[in-house]
């Protein structure tokens, strides 16, 4: 009898004890080690921290760039930020194809801007304004080298709207009339002074050569026109 038996059966029956979706060979399919510390362990400790550095970034120089300007400005930016965000948003979303390097290429570049443009803002945005902490005065010592004298009233205003003084030094305040008045510098230099005009009607300031102004801080009394001049010569 013809012996029928080719080569090819200890293969077919190999392939028919194969288990289905079970890979054939186990190291083909193994990730090379490199591939698995970055894909496992160096992308998703970074990621989470490089997200935080740019968020920190952003927020800090998109901060100075607001207190460059004043509220006006502010809205503006604000604005032009918001649509180009919105802009650019909808730009990505329309370009699902786009590869991974031009996105990040794209945000980088956004980044590099904002804080180029807050490193150029850096200087303006630490200016001091009128809500900075005043300057701590000194009451002054010495004999008083003139005398200016203030009388409240009547009404919300004082005796006059601007005041003269021959010579510059130690000034002895006099303030009198009306009661529920104060008398205060808007020079954060003198604000040690803040006369009442029925009860603390007397003090001393120190002033150089320059126009002061005074006023009284009692809530709408400036407004209504209760301010004054005072010159120095």
């Amino acid at each position: 009898m013809t012996d029928t038996t080719t080569t090819d059966e200890p293969a077919a029956a190999q392939a028919d004890d194969a288990v289905p979706g079970e890979p054939a060979a186990l190291d083909a399919a193994a990730e090379p080690v490199h591939e698995l510390f970055k894909d496992r362990l160096l992308i998703p400790l970074l990621l989470p921290w490089l997200c935080i550095v740019a968020v920190a970034l952003l927020a800090l120089n998109i901060s100075r760039i607001f207190l460059a300007g004043d509220s006006t400005s502010a809205l503006v930016i604000a604005s032009i930020l918001t649509v180009s965000i919105l802009l650019g948003a909808a730009a990505i979303s329309a370009t699902p194809r786009l590869r991974t390097s031009s996105l990040a290429m794209v945000l980088f570049l956004s980044l590099v801007i904002v804080v180029s443009a807050g490193l150029v803002s850096l200087g303006p945005s630490l200016k001091t304004g009128e809500g900075a902490a005043p300057t701590a005065c000194v009451k002054p010592t010495g004999a008083p080298a003139s005398t200016l004298d203030v009388v409240a009233g009547p009404g919300t205003r004082f005796d006059s709207k601007a005041y003269t003084l021959a010579k510059a030094g130690v000034v002895q305040v006099n303030y009198t009339g009306q009661a529920g008045h104060t008398l205060v510098f808007t020079d954060p230099k003198l604000s040690c002074l803040e006369l009442e005009s029925a009860g603390k009607q007397k003090g001393t300031v120190e002033l150089k050569p320059g126009t002061y102004t005074i006023y009284c801080n009692v809530p709408g009394h400036r407004a209504a026109g209760m301010e004054a001049t005072v010159t120095v010569s």
